[in-house]
């Protein structure tokens, strides 16, 4: 059983474990780029608990009020662009993810700018006011690549380098052909966390004093049955 004032070793360490592991934010839609007016929920870790002061979160590198687990932006402004991060308790910081906010015609909507290689993303040809768009080509670095009547989401499994490049959309938007701005999406080697060396390590030794400290547990209330029962026969002898 540990005595240290400051926590067991198996506390401390199962919070290191959690240090070297970031929070993460999703965004319900997926889409990191949107139109003015639109609504987007970012959520932090996944977790749907609406639980006061249990994250912190920052825009643009300012912490804001929102302390629940997701964001809410609704009816975004251009204002709303920017970076968001998050810090959802035992996790650290999470990665910036970039929300683009703009008013066009069409709009290449992308899940990630950034993807690892092996990773997924989606694509996709959105209209104003989601309007329906007609007879959409897709290009990438300016050569088509896909024609669809309409535009459903396009998804890359296990992205390579060759995934890399300018994406943009063009499309019948209210009997006008419009063209969408182009959107760099690039594929990033896949490398590992400079801590990863140390996560089985920290497993396996949370495993090792969890084991030691219910033994020292078990023992100390084995000595404890012991003494108690040489206290009760010294009581009974002197009774006698």
């Amino acid at each position: 059983m540990a005595t240290a004032t400051g926590g067991s070793p198996q506390l401390w360490l199962t919070l290191l474990l959690f240090s070297t592991q970031k929070s993460v934010v999703s965004l319900n839609p997926p889409w990191i780029r949107i139109f003015k007016g639109e609504t987007v929920t970012l959520t932090c870790n996944k977790n749907n608990s609406r639980e006061e002061n249990s994250t912190e979160w920052m825009h643009n590198g300012i912490v804001s009020n929102v302390k629940t687990t997701y964001w809410e932006i609704v009816n975004a402004t251009i204002q709303d662009s920017g970076n968001y991060t998050c810090q959802s308790q035992p996790f650290s910081e999470s990665k910036p993810v970039h929300l683009e906010v703009t008013a066009d015609w069409l709009l290449l909507q992308a899940s990630a700018d950034m993807v690892r290689e092996g990773g997924s993303f989606y694509i996709r040809c959105h209209g104003w006011k989601n309007r329906i768009v007609h007879k959409v080509i897709y290009y990438k670095d300016n050569f088509a690549f896909k024609y669809l009547y309409e535009s459903p989401n396009i998804f890359f499994r296990n992205a390579t380098f060759n995934n890399s490049g300018n994406y943009h959309c063009t499309g019948n938007l209210q009997q006008l052909t419009r063209t969408s701005e182009p959107f760099r999406i690039t594929v990033m080697k896949a490398h590992q966390s400079k801590y990863y060396w140390l996560q089985p390590i920290i497993q396996i030794l949370v495993v090792i004093l969890f084991v030691v400290d219910t033994g020292l547990l078990v023992s100390t209330q084995e000595e404890l049955k012991f003494v108690l029962k040489v206290q009760e026969t010294g009581k009974a002898n002197k009774i006698q």
